[in-house]
C-alpha cells in the first residue's frame, strides 16, 4: 500500500509523539524528595514564626518556677495537637533548685511530639529549643516577655512541625519535636531527656537547638549571618548545616562556639550524641530583660534559619 505525501506526515507526528512519550521519566525518588523540599520551605513564613512568639510572649511569664509553669506545657502540647500530631506528650522530671535564697522542688514538664519513621522508627531525630525564660533583674514570677529568648526557638520548632504536618511528609528515622522545660535554671530539661532518650535502640542520630535566632537588626539580606554552633563529634553535621543555608536561604554562617555549653545542645553531646546550636550572629542588647519583646525580633531573618534547618532534617530522612 502506498501512502500519500499527507499520511506520511501524520504518521511521522504520530511516531515521534510516541518516541518521546517513551523516553520520559517518572520523577526519581530524590526528585520528588526535592519537589516536596521545596513545597515545605515555601510554606515556612516570618508572620508563622511572629505569630508564635507572639502567643508565648503574651502568656505573661514562661519562668519555671511560677504557679502556671505546667498550664504553660499544657498549651504548647495543645498546639500541636491542632496541628494534627496526634503523640504529644508531657514528659515530667523533677528539680531541686535554689533561686534567691529559696529552696524549690518541683515538677518541670518537656512537650515532646513525635513522628514515627517509617523505615528506621527505632532511631531518632530530635529537634528542640527551650520555652521557659527569666529576667537578670527584677520578677521573672510575674512577667517576662522572652520573645528572642527563647520564644524564637520555640517557634522555629513549631514552625517545622506544622510544615512536615501540612505537607504530609514521612520520614526514614522518627522525629521529636521538643520544647525543653528549665533550660534557665541550669539545662535541667535537655539533660533528663538525652540521659534517657525514651528507650530508642539506635539512639539518636542527632539533635539540632534553637535558642535566640531572631535578633537580628539589619534589614539588608545580605548582611544576615547565623551562627551555627557544633562540638568534637558534629563538625560534619554543622557542615552539612553550612551547606542547607547557602543552597536554600539567603543567609552566610559563621562557626563560634563560645556558648556552646549553655543551651539544650550541650547535653545530648555530653551523653555522646551529634547536636548543632542555632544562634542569631547579632548579639541582642534585650536580653534577659523586659524589651525582649516581638517588635524588637526579625522574623524574615529568622525565617531563613528555620528553613536552613528543615532543608538539614529533611536531606538527612
Amino acid at each position: 500500500m502506498k501512502l500519500s505525501s499527507k499520511s506520511v506526515l501524520v504518521l511521522f507526528v504520530i511516531l515521534l509523539a510516541l518516541s518521546m512519550t517513551n523516553c520520559s521519566k517518572d520523577p526519581t525518588e530524590e526528585e520528588r524528595k526535592e519537589l516536596l523540599l521545596h513545597k515545605m520551605l515555601n510554606d515556612i513564613v516570618a508572620d508563622s514564626l511572629e505569630n508564635y512568639v507572639i502567643w508565648l510572649q503574651n502568656m505573661g511569664t514562661r519562668f519555671s518556677l511560677a504557679d502556671d509553669h505546667r498550664n504553660i506545657a499544657v498549651m504548647i502540647r495543645n498546639r500541636f495537637t491542632t496541628m494534627g500530631y496526634d503523640d504529644v506528650e508531657l514528659d515530667s522530671f523533677f528539680i531541686t533548685k535554689t533561686y534567691r535564697s529559696i529552696n524549690y522542688e518541683q515538677w518541670q514538664y518537656n512537650v515532646i511530639a513525635t513522628l514515627e519513621g517509617d523505615r528506621y522508627p527505632d532511631s531518632l531525630c530530635v529537634i528542640g529549643g527551650h520555652y521557659d525564660n527569666i529576667l537578670s533583674s527584677g520578677d521573672p514570677f510575674t512577667i517576662v516577655p522572652g520573645a528572642n529568648d527563647n520564644a524564637s526557638g520555640v517557634s522555629a520548632v513549631l514552625e517545622i512541625a506544622r510544615v512536615i504536618e501540612k505537607n504530609k511528609y514521612q520520614p526514614e528515622s522518627t522525629i521529636k519535636f521538643i520544647a525543653f522545660g528549665s533550660e534557665e535554671l541550669g539545662l535541667f530539661g535537655s539533660n533528663d531527656f538525652a540521659a534517657d532518650p525514651q528507650g530508642f535502640s539506635s539512639g539518636i542520630r542527632f539533635m539540632l537547638n534553637f535558642d535566640m535566632i531572631a535578633y537580628e537588626p539589619s534589614s539588608d539580606p545580605a548582611s544576615w549571618a547565623v551562627n551555627i554552633m557544633d562540638y568534637d563529634n558534629s563538625h560534619l553535621l554543622r557542615k552539612e548545616a553550612e551547606s542547607m543555608c547557602l543552597k536554600y536561604t539567603q543567609l552566610q554562617y559563621i562557626n563560634d562556639n563560645k556558648y556552646n555549653k549553655q543551651s539544650d545542645s550541650y547535653p545530648f553531646y555530653t551523653n555522646g550524641y551529634k547536636a548543632i546550636f542555632f544562634f542569631s550572629n547579632s548579639m541582642d542588647p534585650n536580653y534577659h530583660t523586659l524589651n525582649d519583646l516581638a517588635e524588637n525580633c526579625n522574623f524574615n531573618y529568622s525565617g531563613e534559619i528555620v528553613k536552613a534547618s528543615c532543608a538539614l532534617l529533611v536531606n538527612k530522612n
